[in-house]
């Protein structure tokens, strides 16, 4: 008899597992998260201009996240992050710093790997929208290029972003995201009526790498 109920027992834990389990992770979730990344405004013309040195600079990115996880794998949700980025142009005599800021909402599908685990594996990735906020140059060489630029570039990008890591559960449902994340326009990030947009010029494109650490918490 005794074994017979510490047997019963033992099965109706398991199944509390299982069904705590399969529920981790579905539903809704909100969070916050960081980005250290490496920036750059990428123009072919730019890096192959004869005298010229274009370096990238350390940017970052910070902002909150919510969604949807319709099942234990997979999901939608969105972000609002608040990105700067750093570009120094070195042209013969001339240099300066160009800095942007912007603010990015992408639409993400999600994946994660078990739920149950204490760490597993996620992935992100979808289209994504930037809204111009600023854009100035400073440090330069000849002062009188200092200053306001927004006029010669979009207020609003199109392109795409993605994301993969690991997750770890610290709580029963607060979780620590760390990954790599990498975004970039496909729009040119640059205003073609602009009125000294120069003619046959390439594309520009904002290109971002770096690590990214966030929270969530599932409801």
């Amino acid at each position: 008899m005794k074994k017979t109920i510490l047997l019963s027992m033992m099965t109706a834990l398991s199944l509390v597992a299982v069904v705590t389990g399969a529920k981790a992770q579905k539903g809704f979730y909100v969070g916050a998260q960081g980005t250290a990344q490496v920036s750059v405004m990428f123009n072919e013309a730019d890096v192959d201009k004869p005298g010229a040195d274009y370096r990238s600079k350390f940017g970052t990115a910070f902002g909150v996240n919510g969604g949807y996880n319709f099942s234990r794998h997979m999901g939608i949700g969105t972000e609002v992050t608040y990105a700067t980025i750093k570009q120094r142009y070195i042209d013969n005599s001339v240099s300066y710093t160009q800095k942007f800021n912007y603010l990015k909402v992408p639409v993400l599908f999600t994946y994660n790997t078990n739920p149950g685990r204490t760490v597993m594996f996620t992935a992100k990735a979808g289209p994504q929208l930037g809204i111009l906020l600023r854009s100035n140059i400073s440090g330069a060489s000849n002062p009188a290029l200092n200053g306001s630029t927004k006029d010669q570039y979009k207020k609003l990008t199109f392109g795409a972003m993605a994301g993969a890591g690991i997750r770890v559960r610290m709580l029963d449902n607060v979780y620590l995201d760390a990954g790599l994340h990498a975004d970039g326009t496909i729009s040119n990030t640059e205003d073609k009526d602009y009125k000294n947009y120069a003619a046959n010029r390439s594309k520009s494109h904002d290109l971002n790498a770096g690590l990214e650490v966030g929270i969530k918490y599932f409801f």
